[in-house]
């Protein structure tokens, strides 16, 4: 349901305007206009936004719903020990822990300052009944979102030992509690095609992308299905991409060329892929991605915290590749606030880099969260502070000691706040978050629901807490 006329009134900055006071008019989920002194239509809401900077509102463009409960628990570890241990919570859930769990994890992020995201999802297999239900989270925080549905038709050899190294007892595990064993390509496609035909782009602001889990574990056909599918009924599609080392390893072993060049050899690849992740690119493969536009969704906290890898920002900047930024899940970033990962996107790479010219700015890693984040989503009109621009919109409180004295208000954004002082959050025109609280869903009780569910999860998961524990013995 659409919300009556909203006006901003007198805001001491607007991100892309400069020092107020200036004006923002919403109408029919779009900003209708930006000035001073704008005329309000009648029955309009008016917002007080003095002392407050207005900027878009920032996309997170790769994160797992699913994990959300599991922030504190994957403290030094690998990539393999994380996958298994991220099972044990994860998987076999019943609808309220589907929805509980999405639900946390829009309200963190529309708390600070996020108003959009790709939740790649679930892992697992999955039925019709689980995308309506975080569906219906989203739906219900007033969140945009994509769900991108995570597809795969091979083995996850990348997060096992090697033959040689797998003991029989973990053989034996692995055949019988497996969580992530591979379901036929047709089942998966025709799951995805009744999602999209089902959700697509409900209430305006949902779509639901094909999302292959990661290429090395797909098969060519499954890789060719979705970027067919993609463009017959106009999505985007979402993947992992060179996570970690052992995937650009296993991909060079399995067709003789990188993971790129095959996608792009086979017609699997184009401007509707955005990658996540991207730490083990070759020069020859970032060519590729900035010729085609595939966007690459950089991870960097996640992949920090676990060891996998750092993606190499400037060379994709200098490819012209475009860029978006996501927190990843929970459980390997423990918070979702885009802020932490802005800022480390634009010092990550200074200290290897002599030549300042080549040092991400401020301006890019913004432009990384919002406008490469709509990109991303497929989103067009997403991201910006203009005339007929989708109204997703953040007041922020410059009281707030960080903001004080108001210097420079890009820097401050990416280098001083971290989500603390997020007054006012607007998506698609309607008011999600209201002086710093929750407007769309019961914010405590959630919280209280949240609290008691993860024994029960882990309880039914007791085989894969086995795998879990022999793999991280071999590693």
């Amino acid at each position: 349901m659409q919300a009556s006329p909203i006006l901003i009134r007198a805001a001491t900055w607007v991100l892309s305007a400069g020092p107020g006071p200036t004006d923002i008019l919403i109408e029919s989920g779009r900003i209708a206009a930006i000035g001073r002194e704008l005329t309000p239509p009648a029955g309009v809401r008016v917002i007080d936004a003095r002392d407050r900077l207005v900027a878009p509102g920032l996309v997170n463009a790769h994160w797992h719903s699913p994990m959300q409960l599991s922030a504190g628990t994957s403290d030094r570890m690998n990539h393999k020990v994380f996958m298994w241990e991220n099972q044990v919570d994860t998987a076999n859930r019943s609808q309220e822990e589907i929805y509980l769990s999405a639900v946390v994890g829009c309200l963190q992020m529309l708390k600070s300052g996020t108003t959009a995201v790709i939740d790649h999802f679930p892992e697992q297999g999955f039925g019709l009944e689980d995308v309506a239900t975080v569906v219906k989270a989203f739906e219900d925080c007033g969140m945009r979102a994509v769900v991108a549905l995570r597809i795969f038709d091979g083995e996850y050899s990348d997060i096992v030992p090697p033959p040689e190294r797998v003991t029989a007892q973990l053989r034996s595990a692995l055949a019988t509690a497996n969580t992530l064993k591979p379901r036929p390509m047709p089942e998966s496609l025709d799951l995805v095609r009744a999602a999209i035909a089902s959700f697509d782009r409900r209430a305006g602001r949902i779509r639901v992308f094909p999302a292959p889990s990661n290429p090395v574990r797909c098969s060519d056909a499954m890789l060719v299905a979705c970027e067919e599918m993609a463009e017959r009924l106009d999505t985007g599609v979402h993947c992992h991409l060179l996570e970690t080392r052992t995937q650009a390893e296993l991909a060079r072993r399995a067709y003789g060329r990188s993971l790129v060049e095959h996608m792009e050899a086979i017609g699997a690849f184009s401007a509707r892929w955005s990658c996540a992740h991207c730490n083990w690119l070759s020069a020859a493969e970032i060519a590729i991605m900035g010729r085609l536009g595939a966007v690459a969704v950089l991870n960097p906290e996640s992949n920090l915290k676990i060891g996998s890898g750092v993606p190499p920002i400037p060379a994709l900047l200098g490819a012209s590749v475009p860029c978006a930024i996501g927190t990843d899940g929970a459980s390997t970033n423990d918070n979702l606030i885009l802020h932490d990962a802005m800022q480390l996107v634009a010092i990550l790479h200074r200290a290897q880099e002599p030549d300042r010219r080549r040092w991400v700015t401020v301006e890019d890693a913004i432009a990384m969260a919002t406008t490469g984040g709509a990109r991303a989503m497929r989103e067009v009109d997403l991201g910006s502070l203009a005339p007929g621009a989708k109204a997703d919109l953040v007041l922020y409180d410059l009281s707030a000691p960080w903001w004080v004295p108001l210097n420079d208000p890009a820097q401050q954004l990416v280098f001083g706040e971290r989500g603390g002082s997020v007054d006012t959050v607007i998506v698609d025109g309607n008011v999600t978050v209201e002086n710093g609280r929750a407007v769309t869903i019961d914010e405590k009780a959630v919280l209280d629901a949240a609290r008691l569910i993860l024994p029960a999860i882990r309880s039914r998961n007791a085989g894969v807490r086995a795998i879990a524990g022999m793999v991280a013995a071999l590693e």
